[in-house]
């Protein structure tokens, strides 16, 4: 049986469908079951089926492929790492007014993308 069949619950007696459910504890899923869309009686339990135990990207098959292609190994990812005087964004501010919909700079009075450059910066206080 699937969901959508159409079948003579056995609990209510009337021909009726097939509807999937998750079975929640709490917030964990336990299963699913079919149950008939007119009682609500559960009619079959489903099978959970087996996954494969997830894989890193850089050990899956295209990646390996790719590898011995290029005959390199894969690296970590570099760090971009800015010095204090590089980091002159809006967003880090003192000066930026946050809100839902538009970002200001009440220094210049106009409105900012928080990732724009600051010609005066000024860095929020640390609380």
């Amino acid at each position: 049986m699937k969901p959508g069949d159409s079948f003579d619950c056995p609990h209510c007696g009337k021909n009726t469908f097939l509807k999937k459910e998750t079975v929640m504890e709490g917030w964990t899923r336990k299963g699913e079951v079919l149950k008939c869309v007119s009682c609500g009686a559960v009619i079959e339990e489903l099978k959970e089926e087996k996954t494969e135990k997830k894989v890193s990207p850089l050990e899956n098959d295209a990646a390996l492929k790719f590898k011995s292609l290029l005959g390199e190994e894969f690296g970590k990812k570099p760090e971009i790492k800015a010095a204090a005087d590089e980091k002159k964004f809006c967003r880090d501010c003192a000066h930026l007014i946050a809100h839902p919909f538009l970002t200001r700079c009440m220094k210049f009075a106009r409105d900012v993308n928080p990732m724009d450059d600051c010609p005066s910066f000024t860095p929020k206080k640390e609380e």
